[in-house]
């Protein structure tokens, strides 16, 4: 399909949706609306309702609800006052102003949630693959291969039903059935808090006990970097490495702790290719790399990269929800996307994320595209995580945006009085000046990435 008409139909969706927020809250508090725009400028076609002027407009890089009253300067005829906007009580204006962020959460709520209830969650079988070296599962006595049947009575039907367990410790002892060569076992075990850092690079705790539903990789090169220490150092795709500084590796995990706390020291790898072995000295380069989020980072690396490891089919499972707990998971799921998309503008104003990584209309179809190339259910989650974004972002305390009339809404219920004509003018100009800065700087970053990279 072709990236803007795929971007046309993700943008009308979103956009739909926030307006009818807004001209559903404007008509239950008898608000007038006389324009109901999918896209702006010139219209296109559409239908009159009454009063209303229902219609697509030429540019679709938007929408909007034209309501009897909206601008406070405009002159009213004395039998429109009762369906002015301008007239409404603050409180109603609040309401309709943040009913179109909130649609946009309802609509992610309501593409989750039929997502989940209608395709199901993907998740692995809930066998243990991995146990760590002396975390609590091993001194427990798990193993390898058992399959988690039973954690403190609740059923284990999927690995996602373990991780749900843990989200909601806090270091209490739980006790868990497995099942080994068809024995049932049961155990106690007390999970212990540990660190690690987030995509931001913020130190994070959990509690954990030390099992994965994904078989540890083992230290066993793939690729190599050109112009890092291991492609000076002679390291070839197929290489095992075996020992760092006479230690034992085991793991890839192990191998890339020791590069990770070396500093910049130089470590002897001892190294297995084929039926020889040999050592090498390497000192790893402090380099800067992105995460998914674009978010840099410096660490130790020297320059190898892992195999990939799909699970199996064997292993993959899908559950299937009842309405109840497809709803339950829709709204958890946006929660937690609310959540992370918060934090991630905290950490843009913070500075802590890189400005290239904003994206604007072109990234966004490029996406949309690849995500409709996987499929119809790709699309819909990402039309979702978009709508969640749309919602955060309109709520921003800047003028002409849904979060800057909530703000002059508080002020004047703060002060019991309108904000003056003239302060609501030059706020609108500094805001609209503001969003022009934005638009030119993510259609730069678009045309970087699509045309530079």
């Amino acid at each position: 399909m072709n990236s803007i008409f795929i971007f046309i139909i993700v943008l009308g969706v979103l956009i739909f949706f926030h307006e009818l927020g807004h001209f559903l809250v404007a008509r239950i508090f008898g608000v007038g609306v006389e324009k109901f725009s999918l896209g702006f400028g010139p219209r296109l076609f559409g239908r009159t309702v009454g009063r209303t002027d229902y219609r697509i407009s030429l540019i679709p890089l938007g929408g909007y609800v034209k309501m009897v009253g909206d601008e406070p300067d405009a002159e009213i005829e004395p039998e429109d006052l009762p369906y002015s906007f301008t007239h409404k009580h603050v409180a109603q204006r609040s309401l309709i102003v943040v009913a179109g962020p909130l649609f946009n959460i309802l609509l992610a709520i309501l593409i989750f949630t039929m997502v989940m209830l209608f395709v199901g969650l993907p998740s692995i079988r809930p066998i243990i693959r991995n146990v760590t070296t002396d975390s609590p599962a091993q001194q427990a006595g798990l193993a390898p291969g058992d399959r988690v049947l039973v954690i403190d009575r609740r059923p284990i039907e999927s690995w996602r039903d373990i991780d749900a367990v843990f989200e909601s410790n806090q270091g209490e002892t739980l006790s868990i059935a497995v099942e080994r060569q068809g024995e049932r076992i049961e155990t106690r075990v007390t999970p212990v808090q540990v660190s690690a850092k987030n995509l931001f690079g913020d130190k994070v705790s959990y509690y954990d006990i030390g099992i994965s539903g994904m078989a540890e990789l083992q230290a066993v090169v793939d690729s190599v970097v050109d112009d890092l220490p291991a492609q000076k150092a002679g390291l070839r795709k197929g290489d095992r490495i075996v020992a760092i500084d006479g230690r034992t590796i085991e793991r890839w995990q192990n191998m890339q702790a020791a590069v990770t706390q070396s500093e910049g020291r130089t470590l002897v790898f001892t190294v297995r290719r084929g039926e020889t072995v040999f050592e090498t000295e390497i000192t790893p380069d402090l380099i800067q790399e992105k995460n998914v989020l674009g978010v840099k980072q410096s660490a130790y690396r020297i320059g190898i990269r892992a195999p990939s490891m799909p699970v199996p089919d064997e292993d993959q499972v899908t559950v299937k929800l009842n309405p109840v707990q497809a709803l339950s998971q829709g709204v958890g799921h946006t929660w937690n996307m609310t959540k992370l998309t918060v934090y991630f503008f905290g950490k843009m104003f913070q500075g802590k994320v890189p400005m290239e990584s904003i994206g604007g209309p072109i990234r966004i179809a490029q996406m949309a595209r690849q995500e409709a190339d996987q499929g119809l259910v790709r699309l819909l989650n990402f039309i979702a995580i978009i709508s969640v974004n749309l919602a955060i972002l309109n709520l921003l305390p800047i003028p002409v945006l849904d979060g800057g009339h909530l703000l002059f809404f508080a002020i004047e219920a703060a002060l019991r009085r309108p904000v003056s004509q003239k302060m609501r003018e030059n706020a609108q100009q500094v805001g609209i000046f503001l969003l022009l800065l934005l638009m030119i700087f993510v259609f730069y970053n678009d045309i970087t990435l699509t045309f530079f990279q």
